[in-house]
């Protein structure tokens, strides 16, 4: 058995996240008001083949992929099933990501990091889309990143399939895919392929465009109204909020208490995730490792640049149309984002080779404590809110409801 977890380090962690989600899901799974419609949605294929939304009409309020899906894999078992296997994705994905980008050192916090965080284990409660969504944008990035150093067109082939599946799982995946090709462009990646790119991009916006064409114009009125643009603020506190609670433990309350605080941290910690060119340990590096070490850092910019751009973005679209606010609502937003930032935040530790000999005792040792009390924080506020959701009531089926108001 320690032979497995040292030849595959994410096995434990992957154990771990399964269980805590094993364990929050075992009462039932919990459900808001979007639940209903993908539920309704899912019904309705099922019964007719037609997505309806629960008072009858076209349904068109978020990507036909999740419906579907819950129609495939229909009542609790199977959503249990998708989300556990979606959580399996995210977590192993990100800790290869991790294996090619960051020091040796470090890749072992990753998976751990990721299988402790709030972000990705809430969701997975409730019939939510954003555990599916996570996974489709960890094959997006691992399959992407692999097409760039091996330029194989297989890797191309799974990234445009994932990337056409993004925006009819969520409408965020545009802002992802976005993100991702921004990357690619101020990166120096790929610039030789534009042309094989502008079709991989195309195939992927396709499914996309023409489902909001739908929703926008076939399927009934305008679904979404303009407010006003400062509004957004609000949400800039929100995600900074959200992207700190990520690394330091801080309350519920702490949000409102200080609000300005949060719209400076948010810009802040961006820009402190800026993947920086090490000079001192490329000056005495080989010429070998030096070519290795500038693609690390193409690729970790490129997923900057990805996290950036998908921020950016969700703010606009909370300031221009009607969209839910609030850090529970940003966190949930956000979770696709927990694996390339907790990357970006350990490959920026201090290497050893940038370190003064007469303080790599000491800074090592600081290191290893902030990073042990960032991974207790996290295992602490996992396992409160696995225990706090494994206490919230079942949310019944359609064909649930009908078989008990039949009886």
């Amino acid at each position: 058995m320690v032979l497995y977890f040292r030849r595959w380090p994410w096995l434990l962690p992957l154990i771990v996240l399964l269980g805590l989600f094993a364990y929050m899901t075992a009462t039932g799974l919990g459900g808001t008001s979007d639940s209903i419609y993908y539920q309704w949605a899912a019904h309705t294929w099922r019964e007719s083949g037609q997505l309806l939304a629960p008072d009858g009409r076209p349904y068109r309020y978020w990507g036909p992929l999740y419906p579907l899906l819950l129609a495939w894999l229909y009542g609790p078992t199977g959503v249990r099933v998708l989300h556990g296997a979606a959580l399996a994705i995210y977590l192993v994905l990100w800790a290869l990501i991790g294996n090619r980008l960051l020091p040796t050192a470090r890749r072992q916090w990753l998976p751990w990091l990721v299988a402790l965080s709030a972000a990705v284990l809430v969701p997975a409660k409730y019939i939510w889309s954003e555990t599916v969504f996570g996974a489709l944008a960890a094959i997006y990035c691992y399959s992407l990143l692999a097409w760039t150093r091996q330029k194989q067109t297989g890797w191309l082939w799974v990234a445009t399939m994932a990337g056409f599946l993004l925006p009819l799982q969520r409408t965020a995946g545009l802002f992802l895919l976005a993100g991702a090709w921004a990357g690619l462009l101020l990166a120096g990646l790929g610039r030789e392929k534009w042309r094989v790119l502008l079709l991989h991009g195309a195939a992927c916006v396709v499914g996309g465009l023409a489902w909001n064409y739908y929703a926008e114009v076939l399927a009934g009125p305008k679904l979404y109204q303009s407010t006003r643009p400062w509004d957004a603020w609000a949400s800039v506190a929100d995600y900074g909020f959200v992207l700190v609670r990520w690394l330091l433990p801080l309350g519920a309350s702490w949000r409102d208490a200080v609000p300005a605080l949060w719209v400076v941290a948010l810009p802040g910690l961006l820009a402190a995730l800026f993947p920086l060119r090490k000079s001192t340990s490329l000056a005495v590096a080989s010429k070998t490792t030096e070519s290795a070490d500038t693609v690390v850092l193409r690729e970790l910019r490129l997923l900057w640049w990805a996290v950036l751009v998908n921020i950016v973005a969700l703010l606009l679209a909370t300031g221009a149309l009607r969209a839910a606010t609030g850090p529970h609502n940003a966190e949930r937003y956000c979770a696709a984002l927990v694996g390339p930032v907790v990357l970006l935040v350990l490959a920026r530790w201090p290497d050893k080779g940038t370190i003064p000999a007469d303080k790599k005792k000491l800074v090592r040792w600081v290191g290893g404590v902030l990073l042990g009390g960032w991974l207790a924080y996290s295992a602490v506020r996992a396992g409160h809110n696995a225990q706090q959701l494994r206490a919230r009531p079942a949310m019944a089926w359609p064909t649930e409801v009908q078989s008990h108001s039949k009886k």
